[in-house]
């Protein structure tokens, strides 16, 4: 005590604070006012505490804050984006439908049996049908045949014999079969007018006045036909004539235009040697001309040099000009030759024209004679045309019918065919409505049964507008089964297979715009404990979808600082 008392009346007089190691709370009052000296300071006395402890917290601070601002910048955090849905099959599910109206006669399989693909699950009566699918193809064939006997009767002609035996054998209507008679028999008229007109056969059914009628005819069509062939042999030699002159003038026109090439080559040469030799004179001139102001030579010589240069270059002129007369006479004649050659063709086209009008004029000379009979196949031939066009339209309604039956028949065949249903994949039964004697509804859009497939599950998951935009296909995800707690089975991990292209209506069961997003498992199975759950179709799930892998604390800090001073801005 006597060692602060010294201290303190050392440390008075300089007037500095008072600094002592001693912790002031351990002296009490009492003893501080019996040690203190007497007198008055002329400054008051400062006591501090020790700075060690504070030392030591704020340094704690600093790094524990320094650590936390390293770590936060080192640290890595997943960013994910949740979603919920439920396992699918990768394929949907399978609605077993009745194709046809029918009752079911056997059902061979139960709720949730296994089923392979094309296994028959069910059977439909048949026996309605197969009688009306035998009646439906007699009445298709006889239809048939009998358009085949109308199409030949009228493509091929068939002859009267042809025709009764076709339409004993068809049973056909009364009225139809007269058509077809009559048809027969108008065929068969002009195939004897036709071969009399063609060939001369006199042994028909023709009157004396008829058969002297056409005797008569056939010496006149003889007669103009003689003149008429006549007349086409002329025109045929004058054709020839002509088509030598053709030849010739063009074997001409070859020779001309050779010599029209020469003639060219030869004023083109010539004129060639005119300029080179006006060059040298003229080359000569310019040389003397100097000469002839230093007195070198006489001005006589320049002036004959001058007329010499002026008489190379008339001649050159006057080459020029008789090479141009020579080609201009020459192409006159290629002129001249090519209107020949144009109007010698002119005349070949007019010969033979003139020929096919004669050829024509034969042909009809020897026609004219048979016009009687002609008039007569042309009114048979009409009476038939009106006959092929009732069978047509005979032809046209039975083709109608056929397609009736073909649409019947197939609707029937159908029906056959669909007596077994089949499975269409490998899967699980369920919901299964039919039984043996049900009659399915007409409007065979309830399902007899369906069929879970068998396929490996994905998990069908809704994400949300605002986060659409950060998931790719690709990412991985975390699936978890809501039927088994994570902390237990754990999760399975999943990659992203699928993203819906445009965003879906809200509805009852979601009331928010989303996008359908399909994530694939890497196991079917959830192991546990050494146990293997298999996943069933159906199971909700949670999915947590890894958009950033390597995100750092503080860049998550950082962009909520951000919103914070974005919304600060929107304030007003």
């Amino acid at each position: 005590m006597s060692q602060y008392k010294d201290n303190l009346t050392e440390n008075s007089p300089s007037e500095e604070p008072i600094n002592s190691s001693l912790n002031v709370e351990e002296v009490s009052p009492g003893i501080l006012r019996r040690f203190a000296p007497k007198r008055s300071f002329d400054r008051s006395v400062i006591l501090q505490q020790t700075p060690h402890w504070s030392r030591g917290v704020v340094a704690a601070i600093v790094g524990v804050t320094t650590l936390g601002i390293i770590w936060a910048n080192v640290a890595k955090i997943e960013q994910v984006i949740p979603a919920r849905g439920q396992l699918k099959p990768q394929g949907s599910v399978k609605e077993v439908q009745a194709p046809l109206s029918g009752v079911v006669q056997e059902v061979y399989v139960e709720e949730g049996d296994q089923v392979e693909a094309n296994q028959v699950l069910l059977k439909l009566d048949s026996t309605a049908s197969a009688k009306e699918l035998v009646s439906l193809k007699k009445i298709q064939k006889n239809l048939q045949q009998e358009n085949k006997f109308y199409q030949n009767l009228i493509q091929q002609s068939l002859d009267a014999y042809q025709v009764e035996v076709a339409i004993a054998r068809l049973k056909l209507p009364q009225t139809v079969a007269d058509l077809t008679r009559n048809r027969a028999t108008l065929i068969t008229e002009n195939r004897l007018f036709g071969g009399l007109v063609n060939q001369g056969m006199g042994a028909i059914n023709l009157s004396a006045e008829q058969f002297a009628r056409l005797q008569a005819t056939r010496k006149e069509v003889i007669s103009r036909a003689t003149a008429a062939q006549i007349e086409v042999q002329k025109l045929h030699k004058q054709l020839n004539q002509n088509q030598v002159q053709l030849a010739e003038a063009r074997v001409q026109l070859a020779k001309d235009q050779q010599v029209l090439g020469d003639i060219d080559v030869r004023n083109q040469l010539i004129q060639a040697q005119a300029r080179e030799s006006l060059r040298i004179e003229q080359e000569i001139l310019d040389n003397v001309s100097p000469l002839l102001d230093e007195g070198a030579i006489p001005q006589l010589q320049i002036k004959k040099q001058q007329q010499q240069v002026n008489d190379r270059y008339a001649a050159l002129v006057e080459d020029r000009g008789n090479g141009a007369i020579e080609y201009e006479r020459q192409q006159q004649q290629i002129e001249n030759r090519l209107a020949e050659i144009q109007q010698l063709n002119e005349e070949q086209q007019r010969l033979q024209l003139a020929i096919s009008q004669a050829e024509v004029q034969l042909t009809n000379t020897t026609a004219l004679a048979e016009r009687e009979i002609r008039d007569k196949i042309a009114n048979n031939e009409q009476r038939i045309a009106e006959i092929d066009s009732q069978l047509t339209k005979i032809v046209i309604e039975n083709e109608k019918r056929i397609a009736e039956l073909d649409s019947q028949i197939s609707g029937v065949q159908v029906t056959l065919k669909y007596q077994e249903l089949r499975s269409p994949v490998a899967g699980t039964v369920f919901d299964l409505q039919a039984s043996p004697g049900y009659v399915p509804p007409p409007s065979r859009t309830e399902a007899l049964l369906k069929i879970v497939p068998d396929d490996y599950l994905v998990a069908e998951v809704n994400i949300t507008t605002q986060d659409i935009g950060f998931v790719r296909e690709g990412m991985r995800s975390d699936v978890r089964i809501d039927s088994f707690p994570f902390s237990e089975f754990g999760d399975i991990k999943g990659e992203v297979v699928s993203i819906g292209s445009d965003a879906l209506p809200p509805d009852e069961i979601d009331g928010y715009y989303r996008f359908p997003v399909k994530v694939r498992l890497d196991s079917q199975l959830l192991e546990t404990d050494g146990r293997e759950i298999p996943l069933q179709s159906g199971m909700s799930v949670s999915v947590n979808i890894k958009v950033r892998e390597d995100r750092t604390v503080m860049s998550l800090l950082t962009e909520l600082f951000t919103k914070k001073i974005e919304s600060l801005k929107q304030v007003r």
